[in-house]
């Protein structure tokens, strides 16, 4: 192999290790979105998110990293209406709404103009 393919190599390897590295750092950054959480901290968060609908079934937990929650909550009603709930760290109540609806953190609008 010569110097010249052995660059060649080299830079093409080197490209591809920053990618994944990249890539990797993307993922971390993005947050830990739809992990699921297990443990003590699910049993807490169940607890919390059963609050906000007396009567209802809490199913299951994830890690969340936007709008300064830390866990969303999938909570089902007695009338079959499912919410997702979502706590901060010290599993305080930060909203609930209905499953399927953007929760994101932005800047509050909707979006629709009105």
């Amino acid at each position: 192999m010569t110097l010249k393919n052995r660059a060649k190599v080299a830079i093409a390897g080197g490209v591809l290790a920053l990618g994944l590295v990249g890539a990797g750092t993307a993922m971390a950054v993005s947050g830990g979105d739809g992990g699921s959480v297990s443990g003590p901290d699910a049993d807490h968060a169940r607890a919390a998110a059963v609050a906000v609908a007396p009567g209802g079934q809490a199913g299951q937990v994830r890690a969340e990293s936007d709008g300064g929650a830390a866990y969303g909550v999938d909570v089902t009603q007695s009338d079959g209406t499912r919410l997702d709930v979502r706590l901060d760290r010290n599993f305080d109540v930060l909203g609930a709404q209905p499953v399927g609806q953007d929760t994101g953190g932005g800047d509050g609008g909707d979006g629709d103009g009105g």
